[in-house]
């Protein structure tokens, strides 16, 4: 939990009833009547999701790991970071090492948690931690069946150019590179 700086108001909204509109294998979405602050009643519609992880695997201080795959609800591939959902009470790193060998066959030495975001606070619950996985050597991949996607090395200054130029345009992997590009020096990652 972060400590926030006092304010003066609170704007917390209670809630009064709540009944689940849909319930699936990823997505529980939920229809909650609240009390708003000054009194009044109003509907908020929401997804609760369980939380995902994303890693980002340095091959190298100047490679990134990266995959090209499929996404249906946008009927498009994407280059991304690995990244994928928390099982039910699942610790965050453990997901991490599990998501990485599986979806790329690779297993970290290292491993640094650099962040925890909530990716879209207007109408879900979905947060996803984030992590520096280094020290990789490959093994080989554990996919589901249903898993169709390529793994390839790419140069950070060249996955940076493909933020900058749209080619990337996933959120969790335009945040995660543009974290790394933004305290990679610290990390001891360069860009050639």
């Amino acid at each position: 939990m972060v400590d926030f700086p006092e304010r003066a108001q609170d704007f917390t909204e209670h809630p009064v009833d709540s009944e689940s509109v849909f319930q699936g294998k990823l997505l529980d979405v939920r229809r909650d009547t609240v009390r708003l602050p000054d009194g009044s009643h109003t509907v908020r519609e929401y997804i609760v999701h369980p939380g995902a992880v994303a890693m980002i695997p340095l091959v190298d201080r100047e490679t990134v790991l990266l995959e090209y795959q499929y996404r249906y609800p946008n009927r498009r591939h994407y280059y991304e970071i690995p990244a994928g959902k928390l099982d039910p009470g699942e610790d965050p790193l453990a997901a991490a090492q599990r998501e990485l060998r599986e979806e790329t066959g690779y297993l970290a030495g290292r491993w640094r948690k650099l962040a925890t975001l909530h990716l879209c606070i207007a109408y879900s619950t979905e947060h996803i931690t984030f992590y520096l996985a280094e020290d990789l050597r490959y093994t080989a991949h554990q996919r589901d069946a249903e898993e169709f996607l390529e793994t390839l090395p790419v140069p950070l200054v060249e996955a940076w150019r493909w933020v900058e130029t749209g080619i990337i345009n996933d959120a969790k992997t335009v945040a995660g590179l543009l974290w790394l590009k933004a305290m990679g020096p610290s990390l001891g990652v360069t860009a050639a």
